[in-house]
């Protein structure tokens, strides 16, 4: 085996085993190593090492094996039944960002997370052999990906052994195609609880694949969602101090905030912050401050280990006005609800969530009533 080691995955001892016997049986050498962090959650996460020379003929057994796919009853049996993160990622600076929240989250709430990456194909037709297809430095696109692949995932080793990042259960796929339906195809069989996206915020790159569909990619799933902007200081839970929940008090908001209450209840010292920004309706109707302190006194009584409070916002520009509460309220996640869009509303009719996405630099988590 070679000197230089790699890690191909993260995962429990059963299935690591699996992937070390099934690699072995092909002829790819492999060792196991115990990452666990027993006296911190008592988790077990083992990684399975393999020389660097040996990666391209690893993945392309592990693919031809369909190894741990989660539409596979059989998979489904050996599962560690635990909450599952995806993170698709671009290798962009903003990449491992989406990555450090995802492992925080996995952490606290014992979860797995599984980086997705999908490439292009540059030509719209189909090669009769996969060498055809090469970047501009004449590398295979298949091999190029799992080169970067195998560099991001090395990052993400070392930040774990010095501590930066927690030691959970993480793994990797490819996927070739249009970047959209792979996510979505990839969230069918993989059935996340939450997805995580990096993204460049207001100043989003027109050279980044994910960044450019990031907005696309909320707006069609009903998966939960974390939208990380590059600047975001959020690295660590604790990091969280102040969440505002977007709201106009629909049945799916509460739906979500209870959702969300749920899983926040580790974090006594959060303050939730209920925020309404008055616009006039169809009926010329308005949120008044004594029906938002009725249900702010509502959840507290539900929710008494929560900090709750409600902020009714006159302005014609909701846009304007958040950004100044998020400014001056030193807001570091902002929740909302909103509802999964077909093409057409994608195209015409920009929702809250693309509006927040392209004009702010704060962290984002929307729901699906």
């Amino acid at each position: 085996m070679d000197d230089k080691l790699i890690t191909l995955a993260i995962h429990t001892p059963e299935k690591a085993r699996i992937l070390k016997y099934t690699l072995e049986d092909m002829g790819v050498d492999s060792i196991l190593v115990d990452l666990s962090d027993k006296e911190a959650d008592g988790s077990c996460a083992i990684a399975v090492r393999i020389s660097a020379s040996d990666l391209t003929k690893a993945l392309t057994i592990i693919e031809s094996a369909h190894l741990f796919r989660y539409n596979d009853d059989r998979i489904q049996k050996i599962d560690d039944g635990r909450k599952r993160i995806l993170v698709p990622i671009d290798f962009s600076p903003y990449s491992l960002k989406a990555c450090r929240i995802a492992f925080a989250i996995a952490h606290q709430a014992n979860a797995k997370v599984k980086i997705l990456h999908v490439y292009k194909m540059r030509f719209p037709i189909t090669f009769p052999f996969a060498d055809a297809v090469h970047t501009s430095d004449g590398e295979n696109m298949l091999d190029s990906a799992r080169r970067e692949m195998l560099d991001f995932c090395y990052e993400i080793d070392k930040k774990i052994s010095e501590k930066d990042f927690p030691s959970v259960n993480y793994s990797y796929s490819l996927r070739e195609g249009p970047v959209e339906e792979e996510i979505e195809n990839f969230i069918d069989e993989y059935k996340p609880f939450l997805l995580v996206l990096g993204t460049k915020g207001k100043s989003n790159s027109q050279h980044s694949i994910l960044g450019n569909v990031t907005a696309d990619i909320i707006e069609m799933t009903n998966v939960p969602v974390m939208v990380v902007p590059e600047n975001s200081q959020f690295a660590k839970m604790e990091d969280i101090k102040h969440i505002a929940f977007l709201t106009n008090f629909q049945k799916r908001d509460l739906e979500s905030f209870d959702y969300f209450v749920t899983k926040l209840k580790a974090f006594p010292s959060v303050k939730i912050t209920f925020v309404h920004v008055n616009a006039k309706d169809k009926s010329g109707a308005k949120w008044t401050q004594s029906e938002m302190a009725g249900m702010e006194d509502y959840f507290r009584k539900k929710y008494p280990e929560v900090q709750v409070g409600y902020k009714v916002i006159d302005a014609p520009d909701m846009v304007l006005a958040m950004s100044s509460f998020i400014k001056e309220e030193q807001v570091n996640i902002v929740a909302l609800n909103t509802k999964r869009r077909n093409l057409f509303g994608r195209i015409f009719l920009p929702s809250v969530s693309r509006k927040l996405l392209t004009n702010f630099d704060v962290n984002l988590l929307i729901f699906r009533g």
